[in-house]
């Protein structure tokens, strides 16, 4: 069981952002954050890097960030401290039917530093005989400081096992 758990976590990872460390703010300039993302596993937890490049005008913002999986994301700014964030990723491996993909949108909440994030990522890809499709939901609640962003954020799977399946991860990052 632990190993199984174990794949899931490494599997989530490599499909989806695990971690968003994005202000509500679209970036005016260009911004360059490099991390770490722990995620709960059966006893104990797996460290997963994080690196992310921005570039926008402070009401668009374009990015590419890397963490197995190779996402690319555009933010636009709704109102002061509200974006709407939309992202592709490509996981690290390619199935044998196709490209695997992930995509997800969510909305980005700030107040002061604080931050939250509700989204829903698409999954979809085939490899060997496991296809695997659908919708996984994301919470993340932040903080976005001067240089350093954190985090807590927990994925869940409402038809995973039966009861649903949660993966919880704290992640953290410095801005440069």
């Amino acid at each position: 069981m632990r190993f199984l758990w174990g794949a899931l976590v490494w599997l989530l990872a490599g499909c989806l952002p695990v971690a968003v460390l994005r202000s509500p703010e679209p970036v005016a300039g260009r911004s360059l954050a490099l991390g770490l993302s722990a995620v709960g596993a059966e006893g104990g937890a797996l460290l997963v890097p994080y690196a992310a490049y921005a570039q926008g005008d402070g009401s668009t913002e374009y990015s590419f960030s890397v963490q197995l999986g190779l996402r690319a994301g555009l933010k636009q700014a709704l109102f002061p401290g509200v974006s709407l964030d939309l992202g592709l990723t490509l996981p690290p491996f390619v199935g044998q039917e196709g490209l695997p993909l992930a995509a997800d949108a969510g909305l980005l909440l700030g107040l002061g530093g604080f931050y939250f994030s509700p989204r829903v990522h698409w999954l979809g890809f085939a490899y060997q005989e496991l296809n695997i499709s659908g919708f996984i939901y994301q919470a993340t609640l932040g903080y976005a400081g001067e240089g350093f962003l954190g985090e807590v954020g927990v994925l869940f799977n409402p038809r995973g096992g039966g009861q649903g399946a949660a993966l919880f991860s704290l992640s953290a990052a410095v801005r440069l």
